[in-house]
């Protein structure tokens, strides 16, 4: 099976077939001889966190850009319920009051009217029916692109989660390497005063000191930003966060092997694929309905009503029975080539949703592959900073206590600790982004549980 769907006949009036092309039927990197696999949609449960799983309900149900978008869908559906009615009879009523004379009469006198109309347009040749379900589809398009937004709000909700906990982590990296700047402040001055170190020695550590503790409060600012992004994703406030939101915890992982063995054929469900799958059906319905406009329209009518005087006794005595039957039938003969012009446009419009619709399949497939690449590479890098964290965690740790020995100089231990925080901080890091980079892969993958209404 493939990934992009391509559509045929999309040049003639009838509606799309869709069928596979044969692009891509396996992802780069992902196990050749593994079995195919399911991942569930609701993604971002794999990370294990409660904290995540609790932020992300929350943003179902108050993020403002999804309130925005659910408000287009009923706008959307009003609209199609608006194509729909049109297929059906119209039912007027009317009341009016003219100066004029009553049949069989030569006096000017005030008429008085009151009757009903039924209208109703035979629609033989599908102009109706194409607009209507061009507004089906055009509805079918606003929920998709809002299950876009809801994807997109998941995955931004994941990341500045990550973020928080990343920077939350290097926080308490930096605050355990002031303390050991500090410890190692303490040696140095014990020994100057001992006359064993020079100044120089005490100098340098008052440096490092400084230098961590300038960190510790950078972390805790960018902390603080990642924690105001959530309240505004949320539409919450710090205090409501803050019930949900601890200070302290691990970085968030998950394996990405679900993704690995997904067919390639998901693509095709992700939400922007949808959306422009039913552009393109709208724009071929609409197509339809610009062709039939060359054709007559036919609209049976019929009255039924009273007409007499302005005196009230007139109408309880039944007045003048009024009523008709009729069709009318309008055929275009001499337009100019404004029909001709519509339906050239209509052409193209399709056109444009036709490429746009392989344009979306073709980019959603580079986006999966291109964050698959990225997340692999990331793997890799994580596993080796790891295994660097910890060679240079006994080596730093060696190293104080030699220089507290005097077999070691302070600039070799200043170097090993300042290798070990570097190395932790990147350690940290190479976690979030290989969390960060599977979230990214979740959401070009483009699966999401659907709505609880809509289950």
């Amino acid at each position: 099976m493939a990934v992009l769907l391509t559509v045929t006949g999309c040049v003639s009036a009838a509606p799309p077939s869709l069928r596979p092309s044969e692009l891509q039927t396996e992802w780069e990197g992902a196990p050749a001889t593994a079995p195919s696999a399911s991942i569930d949609a609701a993604w971002w449960r794999s990370f294990g966190d409660p904290v995540l799983d609790a932020l992300i309900a929350l943003a179902e149900r108050r993020n403002l850009e999804l309130r925005l978008a659910d408000a287009r869908i009923r706008e959307a559906r009003a609209l199609r319920e608006g194509s729909q009615a049109a297929l059906l009879p119209q039912l007027n009523g009317n009341a009016g009051l003219n100066q004029g004379r009553l049949l069989g009469t030569n006096m000017a006198r005030p008429i008085a009217t009151l009757g009903v109309e039924a209208s109703w347009e035979a629609d033989v040749f599908g102009r109706l029916r194409q607009e209507s379900r061009a507004a089906e589809a055009d509805q079918a398009a606003t929920m998709a692109e809002r299950d876009g937004v809801r994807l997109t709000m998941a995955a931004e909700v994941a990341r500045t989660y990550l973020e928080y906990r990343l920077y939350r982590t290097q926080h308490t990296i930096a605050e355990a390497n002031a303390k050991a700047a500090e410890e190692t402040l303490r040696i140095a001055r014990a020994r100057f005063e001992q006359g064993v170190a020079s100044r120089l020695d005490v100098e340098r550590t008052l440096t490092t000191r400084g230098e961590t503790r300038a960190r510790v409060a950078q972390l805790a600012e960018l902390a603080g930003s990642s924690r105001q992004r959530l309240v505004l994703l949320l539409a919450t406030t710090p205090a409501e966060l803050g019930e949900v939101l601890p200070e302290t915890g691990p970085v968030p992982r998950a394996s990405a092997m679900g993704v690995l063995l997904t067919p390639t054929e998901v693509i095709g469900q992700r939400p922007d694929v949808r959306a422009a799958q039913e552009r393109l059906l709208a724009a071929v319905a609409r197509r339809g309905a610009a062709e039939a406009l060359r054709y007559p329209r036919l609209t049976l009518g019929s009255v039924l009503g009273l007409q007499s005087g302005t005196e009230a006794a007139a109408f309880l005595s039944g007045g003048s029975l009024l009523w008709s039957l009729g069709a009318g039938l309008v055929a275009p003969l001499l337009d100019f080539g404004r029909i001709r012009a519509m339906i050239d446009a209509a052409d193209a419009r399709q056109e444009q949703a036709y490429l746009s619709y392989e344009l979306t399949a073709r980019t959603g497939l580079q986006e999966v592959q291109t964050a698959l690449i990225l997340y692999t590479q990331g793997e890799s890098r994580r596993n080796e900073l790891a295994a660097a964290t910890e060679s240079a965690r006994r080596a730093a740790a060696l190293a104080r206590r030699q220089y507290a020995e005097g077999t070691l100089s302070l600039l070799e231990v200043l170097d090993a600790e300042r290798t070990l925080y570097a190395l932790e901080l990147q350690d940290a890091q190479a976690t979030a982004d290989v969390s960060l980079r599977l979230v990214r892969l979740y959401q070009t993958m483009g699966l999401m549980p659907p709505l609880q209404e809509e289950a």
